[in-house]
């Protein structure tokens, strides 16, 4: 059902193939992942390491912003009264720190990709620590996935200028939330 929506979805939004491609290489490694993590056993320690290999497709066709928005506490520690402070002089040196933006913007560069490549390990790690108890894997994905469908469905119908993207990111969530479910209710206590 993903390989129908998603070659659909490329026939008409050319643009987006690349975007396609990574993600379902990314996503088939992780299922090869989880596959032989189940026959193999891995140590802890490659599950560290893996997910962040998984992701590396999908960051390498990234092409939208790197920057990242301040806290407005955290603001003066970057500038004060229209000047960098010394900590954001020396911030300079590693990131770009928006002095048009008066410090409310950062763009973080290389680091932002090393950044999301920590958080798919993450990511990854949180779910399959509730693994071993009945049914809370999959309802945490359920759940953390009807929200992503709920907010791309709220973007898309408020005409948001990322349209395209949050189309692509629903085609993704509807065939995974109807196989979450099914296995919901197949690993339900008491799990069968």
């Amino acid at each position: 059902c993903l390989m129908f929506c998603l070659v659909g979805f490329a026939a008409n939004h050319p643009s987006k193939l690349l975007d396609l491609n990574s993600a379902l290489l990314s996503i088939c490694f992780m299922l090869f992942l989880g596959f032989t993590d189940d026959v193999l056993e891995w140590p802890w320690r490659y599950k560290l390491f893996l997910p962040s290999v998984a992701s590396l497709p999908l960051l390498c066709c990234y092409e939208g912003s790197r920057s990242v928005v301040v806290p407005i506490p955290l603001r003066t520690l970057l500038m004060n009264d229209g000047e960098l402070t010394r900590f954001g002089r020396l911030l300079c040196h590693l990131v770009v720190v928006d002095t048009n933006a008066d410090g409310s913007i950062i763009n973080l560069g290389v680091f932002y990709l090393a950044y999301m490549g920590l958080l798919a390990v993450f990511c990854t790690n949180a779910i399959n620590i509730y693994a071993g108890i009945n049914g809370l894997e999959v309802g945490q994905s359920y759940i953390i996935g009807c929200f992503v469908l709920f907010h791309n469905l709220v973007e898309i119908h408020a005409g948001s200028l990322s349209g395209e993207n949050h189309l692509f990111s629903a085609m993704v969530m509807l065939p995974f939330l109807g196989v979450s479910l099914a296995l919901l209710r197949h690993n339900w206590y008491p799990a069968s």
